[in-house]
C-alpha cells in the first residue's frame, strides 16, 4: 500500500456487495489503504446512518471524517476534480502524459490477465476501466475454475488482482471510454471525464453490461426496487417477496440466492421452459420459496415512491397477472461494452467484437478478448485465457 499518512480512509460495507469492492478496489489501485467496517453487525449499521444523516445503501465512503458517499459519488467527484483537492490524494497525471506500448480497455479477467501477460513480456501496459471486476464482482459461487474449487467471484477477482499487482501495470480506474482513434503512432483513447490515454496497441476487453426490460415504470422505480444485481441489493428485501426476471443462469442463481435471505421468489420467463443449466434448473423447481411463471413477460412494473406491483402478461394466451412484490430484480442478459467502439471495427448482429484465431479485429492494431468479443463460450477461464493470448499477439506485433 501507499504512504497515506495524511488520509484516513473509511469504508462501510457489505460482504456480498459489489460496489463496496469497486470502491476498495478504486483505493487499492491508487496505493491506499483504508479501514473497513461491515453493517451486518447492527451497532456498525447503527453508526454509518447516524454519520450520514439517514443513509441505507453501501458503500458509504469518509475521507478525513468527510463524507464522500456512494461509490457512484466518488466517481463523480473523481471527474470534477474535487476529490483530488483532499491532501494526499493527486491526480495520476503521469498516465495521460505518456505513450505507452499497450492500453488495455477493461479490468475483468480477460483484461487483467492481457495485462499480466503483456507486462511480463516487458510492455509498458496500463489498463483502464470504469471499475476492477467486471461481471465477476457480481457473481456467487464459481465452481469451474481449475485449482479454485468453490471460490465466490469477489474473491477471485481478489485474487488476481493482487496476482497482477506483482508486476509494473498502470491502472486508471473509474473511467468510461467514449471514443477510439487511430493515429500514425498508433491510438488515442478518450474518457467521459476528458483524459485521453496514447498508445502503441490496444486490447478492448471491456466486457458487458445488464440488459433492460424497456418497460413502463421500470426507469422511474430504478433504485426504488428494480435492480439488476440481486448481489448487491438482495439483502434489502430479506423476507420480502421479489421477482426475478429471466430464467437463464443468472435469473436461476439469484432465485436461489434470495430464498437464502428468506425471500418469496416469483421466477418470471417468457419462453415455456427454464434455459439455465439442469443442475440449477432441478434446484430451482425443487426450491419451495420459488414460483415459477414460464411464458409470461413482464408489461409493467407499478409503484409511486418504490415497487408495489408486477403485471406480466401470457406470451400466447390474452391474460394478465398483476402480483404484489417488493422488487423485480432484471436477469435477462447482456450486451456488449462496443458503443465506443461500433464505428470503427466489425461487429456481429448481438454487437461483440468480431475476432479471429489471435483476437485480431478488423482495425489492425486492435485486439479483443474475453466476453465484449463473439467468442461462443462466456466463461471465467476463456475470458483469462483470451486476455493472454490477444497480450501474446500484441506483443509480437510490436516486437
Amino acid at each position: 500500500m501507499g504512504d497515506n499518512k495524511e488520509l484516513n480512509i473509511e469504508i462501510y460495507t457489505l460482504e456480498w456487495c459489489p460496489y463496496c469492492q469497486k470502491a476498495k478496489n478504486f483505493f487499492k489501485s491508487k496505493g491506499f489503504s483504508y479501514q473497513e467496517y461491515d453493517i451486518g453487525e447492527k451497532e456498525i449499521k447503527e453508526e454509518m446512518k447516524e454519520r450520514t444523516e439517514g443513509a441505507q445503501t453501501v458503500p458509504q465512503i469518509f475521507i478525513n471524517d468527510r463524507l464522500i458517499g456512494g461509490y457512484d459519488d466518488l466517481m463523480a467527484q473523481k471527474h470534477s476534480g474535487e476529490l483530488f483537492e483532499l491532501p494526499g490524494l493527486a491526480a495520476q497525471t503521469e498516465i495521460y502524459n505518456k505513450n505507452w506500448d499497450l492500453i488495455i480497455i477493461g479490468a475483468g479477467p480477460a483484461g487483467l490477465n492481457a495485462a499480466l501477460y503483456g507486462t511480463r513480456k516487458g510492455l509498458d501496459t496500463v489498463v483502464v476501466a470504469e471499475a476492477l471486476g467486471g461481471q465477476m464482482l457480481e457473481t456467487g459461487e464459481i465452481d469451474n475454475y481449475l485449482g479454485l474449487p468453490g471460490v465466490e467471484g469477489a474473491e477471485m477477482m481478489e485474487l488476481f488482482w493482487e496476482h497482477t499487482d506483482k508486476y509494473d501495470v498502470a491502472f486508471d480506474l473509474g473511467e468510461k471510454i467514449t471514443s477510439l482513434a487511430k493515429t500514425e503512432e498508433g491510438f488515442i483513447v478518450k474518457a467521459a471525464s476528458g483524459v485521453e490515454i496514447a498508445g502503441r496497441a490496444v486490447i478492448v476487453a471491456s466486457g458487458t453490461t445488464n440488459r433492460e426490460l424497456d418497460v413502463p415504470g421500470e426507469n422511474d422505480l430504478k433504485g426504488k426496487g428494480v435492480h439488476y444485481c440481486a448481489t448487491c441489493d438482495g439483502h434489502l428485501y430479506a423476507g420480502e417477496k421479489v421477482a426475478i426476471i429471466g430464467g437463464g443462469n443468472s435469473g436461476l442463481e439469484a432465485a436461489l440466492d434470495l430464498t437464502k435471505l428468506d425471500c418469496q421468489v416469483v421466477l418470471v420467463e417468457y419462453l415455456d421452459h427454464l434455459t439455465g443449466d439442469q443442475l440449477l434448473v432441478d434446484n430451482v423447481r425443487n426450491n419451495e420459496k420459488i414460483e415459477v411463471f414460464t411464458s409470461h413477460g413482464v408489461e409493467e412494473i407499478k409503484g409511486k415512491d418504490k415497487v408495489d406491483k408486477v403485471v406480466l402478461s401470457h406470451a400466447e394466451k390474452d391474460s394478465k397477472k398483476e402480483l404484489s412484490v417488493e422488487a423485480v430484480f432484471v436477469e435477462i442478459g447482456l450486451i456488449p461494452n462496443t458503443d465506443f467502439i461500433e464505428d470503427r471495427v466489425e461487429l456481429n448482429k448481438i454487437g461483440e467484437i468480431v475476432i479471429n484465431q489471435k483476437n485480431e479485429t478488423s482495425l489492425p492494431g486492435l485486439w479483443a478478448a474475453g466476453d465484449v468479443s463473439n467468442i461462443k463460450d462466456k466463461q471465467v477461464v476463456i475470458a483469462a485465457a483470451e486476455g493472454a493470448k490477444a497480450a501474446l499477439r500484441v506483443n509480437e506485433y510490436l516486437c
